[in-house]
This record gives C-alpha cells, sequence and structure tokens, in this order.
C-alpha cells in the first residue's frame, strides 16, 4: 500500500469522535500475522499507530522506546483478542501533529518492506526505526546550516517545486520528498527516484555520495539531478526559496506539513535572518543512473563492505543529460493522489 500522511490522516479524523473506550482502531494492513491499525488513545484522543501481534511476541525484557514528542506503550487487552498483544506508537499531547504522522508513515513504510519477516522481526524493526527517530530528534542541531547545505536544501527545494507542478498536486509532490526522512535517495516518484546534488562553488562540481544505495536501488527508473548555483544579486536567500514555497503550499491547504519537512531539514525559523546569500540555479543537469553510470553497486562489491561514502565528480561525466522534461516523463505520471 502506499502510505501518505493525508491519507492517515483522514483515518484519524474519522476516529477523532468515538467515546467510551480506551482505543479506538481502524485495520491499515496485514503482513503474515501481524495486523497494523490506525488509532486514537482516549482520554486526550491521541493518534496511534497500533501493531497487533501473537501472544508471545513482546517479551517482558523489551525496553519500550520514547520521546521526541511520541511515546511506545503495550496496548491493554480489548474484547476479541485473545491469543494476541500489541503496541503502539502514540503522539505525546504536545507532540507535533504533523511531525508524527510523517514519523508514523516512514515507520509504517518501513516495515512494510521487511522481507519475509516473522512476527519478532516485525517488532524488532519497529523498535529499531522508532529509536532512530528518537535519537534524530533528540540530536537535531540548532545551528544555522552551513553555505554548503543551504545550496543543497536549495535544490532540494527547486526540485519539489517542479514536482509541483509537474504533478499538480502540491501533497502528491510533499509525499514524494523522502529527503527529509532520511531515505536514501532525496525523491520517490512512483517506482523510480531522484537524487538531488547541488553546489555553490565557483569551481568543480564534487558531490558526496552518502551510502551505495543512494545511487543504486531497486526503485526503477532512478535519476542524478545536477544543480549548479552562482551567487548573484538577481538570484534569492534560502529563506525567501522557502517563503516562496510557503505561500505555493499554503494556497494548496498543506504548509504544516511543509514546515515539518522543513524543520526535519534542519530549516529553523530563528535562524532565517542569517541566510543572506542570494543563490542563482544555474544549469540543472539529469542524469540516468543506467548500467554505465560510474557509481558503486551493491552487487559488485564484496559481501563484507557493508557500507561506503564517496565523491563523484559531476564535471567529469561523459554521460549526456536528459532535460527535465524527459526525466519526468520517463518516471511516470505522478497525478494521482496515494491513498
Amino acid at each position: 500500500m502506499t502510505w501518505s500522511e493525508e491519507g492517515l490522516a483522514r483515518t484519524w479524523r474519522a476516529l477523532k469522535d468515538v467515546e467510551g473506550e480506551e482505543w479506538a482502531l481502524s485495520p491499515l494492513h496485514k503482513t503474515g500475522k501481524v495486523v497494523f491499525h490506525a488509532g486514537r488513545s482516549f482520554p486526550g484522543s491521541r493518534e496511534a499507530i497500533v501493531v497487533d501481534f501473537p501472544a508471545g511476541t513482546i517479551k517482558p525484557a523489551d525496553r519500550l522506546p520514547g520521546g521526541g514528542g511520541f511515546d511506545v506503550l503495550r496496548v491493554p487487552s480489548r474484547p476479541g483478542s485473545q491469543g494476541r498483544e500489541a503496541i503502539a506508537l502514540v503522539r505525546l499531547i504536545d507532540g507535533s501533529h504533523e511531525l508524527f504522522a510523517l514519523m508514523a508513515v516512514n515507520v509504517l513504510r518501513h516495515l512494510e518492506h521487511l522481507d519475509c519477516p516473522s512476527p519478532r522481526a516485525i517488532l524488532d524493526a519497529f523498535f529499531v526505526r522508532v529509536r532512530d527517530w528518537q535519537e534524530f530528534m533528540a540530536n537535531q542541531r540548532r545551528k544555522p546550516l552551513s553555505t554548503e547545505k543551504q545550496a543543497g536544501l536549495m535544490g532540494e527545494l527547486l526540485m519539489l517545486e517542479k514536482l509541483v507542478g509537474h504533478s499538480s498536486s502540491a501533497l502528491v509532490a510533499l509525499d514524494s520528498w523522502q529527503g527529509p526522512l532520511r531515505a536514501a535517495q532525496d525523491f520517490h516518484v512512483d517506482s523510480g527516484a531522484i537524487e538531488v546534488k547541488s553546489t555553490a562553488a565557483a569551481q568543480g562540481f564534487i558531490a558526496r555520495i552518502n551510502s551505495v544505495e543512494q545511487l543504486d536501488a531497486d526503485r526503477r527508473p532512478m535519476f542524478l539531478c545536477a544543480i549548479r548555483f552562482v551567487e548573484d544579486e538577481a538570484g534569492e536567500t534560502l529563506t525567501q526559496c522557502v517563503n516562496r514555497l510557503r505561500d505555493i503550499m499554503d494556497g494548496s491547504g498543506v504548509r504544516r506539513q511543509f514546515d515539518a519537512l522543513l524543520m526535519l531539514s534542519r530549516f529553523m525559523d530563528e535562524h532565517a535572518d542569517r541566510y543572506t546569500r542570494k543563490l542563482l540555479a544555474g544549469e540543472m543537469l539529469c542524469f540516468p543512473l543506467g548500467d554505465g553510470f560510474p557509481c558503486l553497486r551493491r552487487d559488485t562489491l564484496p559481501g563484507q563492505i557493508r557500507n561506503a561514502q564517496y565523491d563523484l565528480d559531476i564535471e567529469s561525466l561523459d554521460i549526456e543529460p536528459q532535460s527535465m522534461d524527459m526525466m519526468f516523463q520517463q518516471l511516470g505520471e505522478t497525478a494521482d493522489e496515494p491513498a
């Protein structure tokens, strides 16, 4: 199933007025003997994802993660749940609704794509992913973005704007923006992907590839989009770029979701006045990541190598780039909104 924040929010809204029970649940998905539910915890009507397992899956020694606007807790036995036990990821009262929805969808997608998982394997993967989020939220650095990171975020925002225009849907475009959620690639478009690399360096274009999977994954087709910025008064600052896209998202009713993704990208409004460098986007080169593209590939690396980072010289590539229109055409139609 294609999960989306808005689809999950619709299910949560439908459960909002349920009264008389400690939990209100709506089934979402089943993997083997494990059932996923959207839910609300009462009192407080807090949004939740509830994962239902066969009895005995959750061990007494299991330490439950929590913090960063959410909690993880065991769900008391309910009528008709004999032989079952459940655990819930629950938004704290003062936790951000939008950020919790982003995390919930990310956890669901991660669990859905496990290979032939047992109930215990699903539970372990659930703990790992939630702890990743806990660590991420605890370590959100509050210092301003470096000049390099500013150019990187502006590149992603420009691609997001292009996707809004291509799909005619800000919601669809936002759902495709997976970089802030720590996906291997910045954008997942249908079954394909786009990785954006940007530079504002006056000379050279060296792109840092953060993992083998960034340019070598099961998603097809995949593209590397290289964006060169130049400092120019005709350009815009990162803050101006953000505010321009906020106007677009405001008009489409998805501003709060956009702001949550900005926060995960480490754009903080308290630093907005520090971003004074004006950047103008020049060439935007779209390279298909076919068999002839020079990158590390998992099937040719020794099995002992678990991860690798490397630098790619964009200027030395002898592959003919494609236009952005051609890239979008190959990625397929994106106008249909996810469920």
